[in-house]
């Protein structure tokens, strides 16, 4: 993959994202592709993880030689003021099975992209091509990209992982001769309950110890777990480290690490945060009562802390029963809730339960911010509720107007459409309309956009 030299040479191109695949003809669609990113200290700029989780069976696979095969073209690109500063990243996978059965089991890949930069504001646009079915995905996300300040101490982001290993062969995923194989959903099941975490501090004093921290909390910041800390000899002013937490102990939610790095001789500070997520599956046995009950040992602020997630889909006869309960009948509300809505209850998963995740994922991942969590925004509630919208129309703002969105679902309803206005002009789209059932309806709200 190709990187750009901040210190050489900046490149500027013209703004034509779909010209750089050359797919004039190529349909939009959603792969269901992750995003993710971390940005590190370099001298005189920052270092940019793009990452990727990629669903593999979702593209159109032939037959190839020994067996079927699917081709996939990824570029990333960052954008800063309509032109293109820096050489996209662009590179072909193929993923391969050995027959159509073996297909849905294809299990998801992560992939990563990286970039030298100097600080600014970007937008990072990541656009996946399927070569067979000429369908592709574009996602694109601002990211601020600053300085860490010299002289203090600072943390990267906290990269999340699915795996920390040694390296056999330097790869793209080699850092310090550690493999750290990225887990962009930042997600974590039964199956696979081990956390990875990789980060760097900068800043240090460079003398005597400095320990390290680690915290889960829950999504209003109380503790769940409080894992001891350990000390260390520093190496010099900025130190890597890695390590891995077992999530087995956590209930379905969504939860933050908190990671403090510390210096004894100078009693200096810092802590870093990421938000992650836990998905629960049933276990499918009726009589198996600590299996149903997902939130057991959890305290009431945390459960609240779901209930406040959970609570976008929940009707108003739920939320009702929810405040007049007690702290065990508010647990019981909340597995009640999931299991009325299993579609299947003879399988071990629901499927109700992964989909309403994925989707309060996705609106944490295109409308969070560093202080507020996506699925609390307008256009996060209504992607959880209602799901990806079919199409999406975006007016973009003017000397007379402000930017806004609409989204239009073709079979909800008979058709429905919600009308997002950005009022403050720094990208808070707030729901002005909309003509669905229980939904703000303003036959004025135009008045929002002067």
């Amino acid at each position: 993959m190709c990187q750009s030299n901040l210190l050489k040479r900046l490149f500027t191109f013209l703004l034509l994202p779909l010209s750089l695949f050359s797919a004039q003809n190529q349909s939009e669609v959603d792969f269901n592709v992750t995003l993710d990113y971390s940005r590190f200290s370099i001298e005189g700029g920052i270092y940019l993880d793009v990452y990727l989780m990629i669903p593999q069976s979702i593209f159109t696979f032939v037959k190839a030689e020994n067996g079927l095969e699917a081709q996939v073209v990824f570029q990333t690109a960052l954008i800063q003021d309509d032109i293109v500063p820096y050489d996209p990243d662009r590179w072909t996978r193929t993923y391969r099975a050995p027959d159509r059965q073996s297909i849905s089991a294809l299990t998801w890949v992560p992939d990563i992209s990286k970039f030298y930069v100097e600080p600014g504001d970007y937008t990072l646009q990541v656009t996946i091509v399927d070569v067979h079915s000429k369908k592709q995905q574009t996602m694109r996300r601002p990211i601020s990209l600053e300085l860490f300040p010299p002289g203090e101490i600072t943390i990267s982001d906290i990269t999340l992982a699915s795996q920390v290993i040694k390296a056999k062969a330097e790869n793209e995923f080699t850092r310090y001769g550690y493999d750290v194989v990225p887990n962009a959903q930042r997600t974590f099941t039964s199956g696979a309950p081990m956390m990875y975490y990789f980060f760097e501090a900068y800043g240090l004093s460079g003398t005597g110890d400095y320990g390290v921290h680690t915290q889960i909390l829950s999504l209003n910041g109380d503790i769940v777990q409080d894992f001891p800390s350990s000390t260390k000899k520093m190496p010099g002013t900025s130190v890597v480290e890695w390590g891995g937490l077992n999530t087995a102990g956590l209930g379905s939610g969504i939860y933050k690490l908190a990671i403090e790095i510390s210096e004894g001789v100078t009693n200096r500070s810092i802590t870093q945060k990421r938000t992650f997520y836990i998905l629960r599956e049933s276990s499918g046995k009726q009589d198996d009562v600590e299996e149903k009950d997902d939130y057991a040992g959890l305290s009431a602020s945390q459960v609240d802390d779901i209930y406040k997630v959970v609570s976008v889909i929940m009707d108003k006869k739920e939320k009702r029963l929810y405040e007049k309960s007690d702290d065990v009948g508010r647990r019981k509300v909340l597995n009640t809730f999931w299991e009325r809505r299993d579609p299947d209850p003879e399988t071990p998963v629901n499927e109700f339960k992964v989909e309403f995740y994925q989707r309060v994922q996705m609106a944490n991942r295109d409308f969070g911010s560093e202080k507020d969590g996506g699925w609390s925004t307008d256009r996060g509630r209504v992607l959880i509720k209602y799901g990806p919208p079919n199409n999406i129309d975006t007016q973009q703002s003017s000397l007379d107007q402000k930017p806004w969105i609409t989204w239009e679902y073709y079979d909800i309803e008979g058709g429905v459409y919600f009308i997002f206005v950005d009022r403050t002009g720094y990208g808070s789209f707030q729901l002005v309309t909309s003509n669905a059932r229980d939904e703000v309806q303003d036959s004025d709200w135009e008045r929002f956009l002067d």
